[in-house]
């Protein structure tokens, strides 16, 4: 006798996210709607204190927020290193939610943290080590845009920035000739 196992494919979203990193203290602090299917049927809220992410059903919804709950289970398990070993940590929907947060969260800064170096990168030299997540520049005092001085000043300022690069740093700038 042969069993054959439906796959269950379900949509899991989160809308209405409104994150607060101002407040977080250990964990991140946001609310959000949870969608099942294109259908709300949850709301999800972590205080930011390094508890646990709670979610409750609307009205109505029980059963559905039920049926993501055992989805989630179902979801592959995420491994993350620390003292020096892997863990593996269950999916669940707690932790879907968590994880959705936390990219979205990671995406929102990033983004954020490549505009301020686009900014930066108007008036200065901007070098650092690729995809570290920091960097440092140089420029003049005068708040002129690079792409206003002359070719010989911005040589000098990449010779300046070159005396201070350490190893595997590189100069972000694409807006001047280097």
């Amino acid at each position: 006798m042969h069993y054959q196992l439906k796959h269950i494919q379900m949509k899991l979203e989160l809308k209405n996210i409104k994150i607060n990193e101002a407040f977080t203290e250990e964990t991140l602090m946001f609310k959000a709607d949870l969608f099942v299917d294109g259908k709300k049927v949850a709301y999800a809220n972590n205080d930011g204190h390094g508890g646990c992410t709670n979610y409750n059903a609307y009205e109505g919804q029980r059963e559905a927020l039920k049926r993501a709950e055992e989805y989630a289970l179902t979801l592959p398990s995420t491994f993350h290193e620390f003292g020096g070993k892997t863990h593996e940590f269950k999916s669940s929907l707690e932790s879907w939610i968590d994880d959705t947060v936390n990219k979205i969260a990671d995406e929102k800064n990033k983004a954020k943290f490549l505009k301020k170096m686009q900014k930066d990168m108007e008036t200065k030299i901007v070098f650092g080590v690729p995809d570290s997540g920091s960097y440092r520049m140089l420029g003049f005092k005068s708040k002129a845009k690079l792409t206003e001085l002359s070719q010989g000043s911005i040589n000098s300022l990449v010779l300046a920035v070159k005396a201070q690069m350490k190893p595997n740093e590189v100069i972000f700038n694409k807006n001047i000739t280097i």
